[in-house]
């Protein structure tokens, strides 16, 4: 009896050990909407499973939120895709080292008709957009300071307009999540930005469709790790299987054959 009573404590204290172990290997990761609207996450995690043994899971916000959510060690990595920003969040000391692994396209979308009538094919998106201007069509702002929002500025910017300018009878912010943005531009027959992976997997398209790429700017993702001195509850060995993992070969071929519409969402680095 005493026998089997040991071997039931011992197979006990086992089961916690490897409870633990398996809670070691779970993370937060505070990330960029997009990545997480595309599917990227839901495809992405069974392989990070298999090939690392590290559980992921997802705070999905704006950029700019999921960087001060970090300040607040309220997670374990950053996955966003603003440079400017994260290269900011470097400097405060927070982040520790910063990998760009993957990248797809910036794109205006707008109302095939638009497309019909103006012949923006042939435009870059910075021309759409001072159209768009000019013309005082209809445009919508996600105004939340997440990566998206980050690059619309930055277009605005480079063309020497101020947004915060321009009356409400034409340029609507948001202030919510890229899928709410491109449903109330479908319906209002408006413009705005997003990046192709987010627009291969929106479903209410109806009248709009891509009038526009930027050829000189990628979208590029890129994880940022996190200072254990500043915040001392990273799980930095788990992180770092993460991020080895998709340096490696198999993590390039895991991102190019997540597929949408059958296209290729993402492109590694």
């Amino acid at each position: 009896m005493k026998n089997i009573l040991s071997r039931i404590l011992l197979l006990s204290v086992f089961v916690a050990l490897s409870s633990s172990n398996v809670l070691a290997d779970n993370i937060i990761i505070q990330s960029s909407t997009s990545l997480k609207n595309s599917g990227f996450y839901g495809y992405i995690a069974p392989i990070l499973k298999h090939y690392t043994g590290v559980e992921i899971r997802v705070v999905a916000v704006g950029t700019g939120q999921a960087i001060k959510n970090m300040k607040n060690c309220d997670g374990d990595v950053l996955i966003t895709h603003a440079r400017n920003a994260e290269l900011e969040f470097l400097k405060t000391g927070y982040g520790l080292e910063r990998f760009e692994f993957m990248y797809n396209n910036w794109v205006i979308v707008g109302p095939r008709k638009a497309k019909m009538q103006k012949n923006f094919a042939s435009l870059e998106i910075r021309d759409i957009m001072k159209i768009i201007y000019d013309r005082k069509e209809k445009f919508i702002s996600r105004g939340d300071n997440s990566g998206t929002h980050m690059k619309e500025l930055s277009l605005w910017k480079q063309l020497a307009l101020v947004p915060e300018e321009f009356p409400k009878t034409w340029y609507l912010e948001t202030g919510s999540g890229q899928g709410a943005t491109l449903m109330i531009a479908n319906e209002l027959e408006a413009f705005t930005i997003t990046d192709t992976a987010t627009w291969y997997s929106f479903k209410n398209k109806e009248g709009s469709e891509i009038v526009g790429y930027d050829n000189k700017d990628l979208n590029t993702y890129a994880i940022t790790t996190v200072n254990p001195e500043k915040c001392k509850n990273i799980k930095s060995s788990a992180v770092e299987k993460i991020v080895t993992f998709l340096k490696s070969d198999n993590g390039k071929n895991s991102i190019s054959k997540f597929r949408l519409n059958n296209a290729n969402a993402f492109f590694p680095i």
